[in-house]
């Protein structure tokens, strides 16, 4: 049976809720960690928050902050648990994704404390990082989503036109995420173009992409990410709305997602799952069409409890969590 929890409703000033991470932390609690702050994203109001589950998402603590400035935006990008380290992937920026910058701030402590942000130096502005993907052969793999193209880098993208050209890629990393090497890049793309990668049956990799163009596209690598093929469309319906791909140890690819393809609707929230590397979804389930947006899911899949359990914001006020039963 499925589960949804009600975890936390923002209200000015702090009202926006985006961008969440659901993780489970060295020490067993779960922590959704999100932005907040301000009446919508970017503003430099935008902060980074958690919130704290000790009995599997059936509880939640009130938020604590994770990064605040004065002057500057917090937005989230990725989150790595890793043995005893969470490291949390950060954006700032001034306003409208002026000056946009991007740093990695870490804790030791289960979220308790955090160093202070140091810089992403091989992609340093002007980018998102996206789901961590640890393949078979223990290499990490971060997506990229990137707008550094543009002549001057400390404008902003919204206002400068620049948004409107994304170029995906991955990153790449034999030793645990210390040094990172970058694949080739492929777009432009229109639009927000958040990318997940898996790794297929025959050792390919794939990337699908939002493009907001009513359906998902999809990038293949046969080197191992090292390059990535031109962008196709899929038969993927997509709002232009973020999504997850998880790969489970027997290959099933299990995809959380909006399939609809008016842009904007948000709606349904569903969970889909593919025994053949993604050329068919033999396994679709509607979680919830509850009226309103069901935005941007992220989690993690634990294949003995054969649950998949995520964060998702609820008209960019509320955030859910939800325990999603897999399919046998």
């Amino acid at each position: 049976m499925d589960k949804f929890v009600h975890v936390y409703k923002g209200s000015p000033p702090d009202h926006c809720v985006c961008d969440q991470a659901l993780r489970r932390l060295p020490n067993g609690e779960w922590a959704i960690i999100f932005m907040t702050g301000g009446d919508r994203e970017p503003r430099r109001e935008n902060y980074i928050a958690l919130c704290r589950s000790e009995d599997r998402g059936a509880n939640w603590s009130k938020p604590e902050t994770v990064l605040r400035y004065d002057d500057r935006a917090c937005l989230l990008s990725e989150v790595i648990v890793h043995e005893q380290e969470i490291r949390v992937m950060v954006v700032t920026h001034l306003g409208n994704f002026a000056d946009w910058r991007n740093f990695v701030m870490t804790s030791t402590d289960n979220c308790h404390t955090w160093n202070d942000p140091v810089p992403f130096s091989l992609m340093p502005r002007r980018t998102f990082l996206r789901n961590l993907y640890v393949s078979t052969w223990d290499e990490w793999f971060l997506p990229f989503q990137t707008y550094d193209k543009a002549p001057d880098l400390s404008a902003s993208p919204l206002q400068d036109g620049s948004m409107k050209r994304a170029y995906n890629g991955a990153l790449m990393s034999s030793d645990e995420g210390r040094t990172w090497t970058k694949s080739n890049s492929i777009g432009p793309t229109s639009g927000w173009a958040e990318n997940n990668v898996v790794e297929l049956s025959d050792g390919r990799m794939a990337m699908l992409i939002r493009a907001d163009v009513g359906c998902l596209l999809r990038s293949q690598s046969t080197d191992r990410g090292r390059t990535w093929s031109p962008p196709e469309r899929t038969d993927i319906p997509n709002p232009g709305s973020k999504f997850r791909l998880h790969r489970l140890t027997t290959g099933r690819i299990v995809l959380i997602h909006n399939p609809n393809p008016k842009g904007g609707v948000r709606n349904p929230l569903a969970i889909w799952a593919s025994d053949d590397d993604m050329a068919t979804w033999s396994y679709r389930r509607i979680l919830t069409d509850f009226p309103g947006k069901l935005q941007y899911p992220d989690g993690f899949v634990d294949e003995e409890e054969g649950y998949v359990h995520f964060a998702f914001d609820y008209n960019r006020h509320d955030l859910i969590y939800v325990g999603a039963k897999l399919s046998a």
